[in-house]
């Protein structure tokens, strides 16, 4: 796979403002019913027993031994759940968990991701913008959201994981796909397409579906502890989860580095001539070459030298 790129001014405008992407390939799935949080905390990480209309959460799906089937942005209505799921992934997502409702359960599912437009601004100005744009100025907690109503047009501030120092979700109608772009636009905000997005993340240390957030790894390797709940009760995955976490030794972990040229995503990390490490996601900026890839715990712990092939790979401190 080729490595990601950033246009130098986009890099700076991310850095100093703020700027927008469109991150639509997201799924959107409505989730309904009585038993919806019951069903939700005993598959998942998070202690999910309820929410308030405008609070939000991770969580992620694992296998029976703790492996990462996605993380899920779950955003709470009075009487449903939205669910926001990886690049594309809403069907698969959609079926697995169909195949964990039980006859007494009250749970439905809806796939809007068709019909739903998800853009992103990232930045330190980003609530400015944001505000600038005519959505509300309160200050909300990480995965909280809030309806706004521009005319006919309504739409969904959601607070998310940051990028150069905040992030925001805009969520909204696809028939409203251009009216709500361009009110985004007119703040002054640069865009950001595919590639520069992606420099952004491996910048900020974000794991990414299908790079970092794979049935290779637990999410505590991936530093996602705050997605994981050590006193709830039985989920699927709990059990590995919780001993790695009992015992404090991970095999292996995510880290973010910088390298001497461009590598290619899946290259294997050495350390004295041995497998040490996978690359998981690379990208060239102004700056030159970054990545993100899993050590394994004893190298990083005795400090030893990376190499990806003739390529020196130098860890972020």
């Amino acid at each position: 796979m080729t490595t990601s790129q950033i246009d130098p001014n986009v890099y700076q405008a991310a850095r100093e403002t703020a700027v927008l992407t469109d991150r639509s390939d997201q799924g959107t799935i409505i989730i309904s019913g009585e038993t919806r949080f019951d069903l939700l905390n005993r598959m998942s990480t998070q202690k999910v027993m309820s929410m308030n209309k405008g609070e939000g959460t991770a969580t992620i799906l694992t296998t029976d031994i703790g492996r990462i089937i996605d993380r899920l942005l779950l955003y709470a209505t009075s009487s449903t759940i939205y669910a926001l799921t990886s690049e594309n992934n809403s069907d698969a997502i959609a079926r697995y968990l169909m195949r964990f409702v039980f006859f007494q359960d009250d749970f439905q599912m809806q796939d809007i991701s068709k019909d739903t437009v998800v853009f992103g601004v990232y930045g330190p100005q980003a609530r400015q913008k944001v505000i600038e744009t005519g959505f509300t100025d309160e200050e909300l907690p990480l995965h909280h959201w809030r309806q706004t109503k521009f005319g006919e047009v309504t739409a969904y501030l959601h607070r998310t994981d940051p990028i150069h120092g905040d992030g925001y979700f805009i969520l909204g109608e696809e028939k409203d796909r251009e009216a709500l772009w361009q009110r985004l636009l007119d703040t002054g905000l640069a865009v950001a397409d595919a590639a520069a997005f992606d420099y952004l993340r491996i910048k900020a240390g974000l794991p990414r579906f299908g790079h970092e957030l794979t049935g290779d790894y637990i999410p505590l390797e991936a530093n996602l502890w705050a997605d994981v709940s050590f006193n709830k009760g039985c989920y699927i995955g709990q059990e590995i989860i919780a001993r790695m976490e009992s015992r404090g030794k991970l095999a292996k972990r995510l880290v973010q580095f910088t390298a001497d040229a461009p590598l290619e995503t899946g290259s294997s990390l050495q350390a004295n001539g041995k497998n040490a490490g996978t690359v998981t996601s690379t990208a060239v900026g102004p700056n030159g070459a970054i990545g993100l890839g899993y050590v394994k715990t004893a190298v990083l712990e005795a400090e030893k030298e990376l190499v990806v092939g003739d390529t020196a790979v130098h860890l972020k401190q």
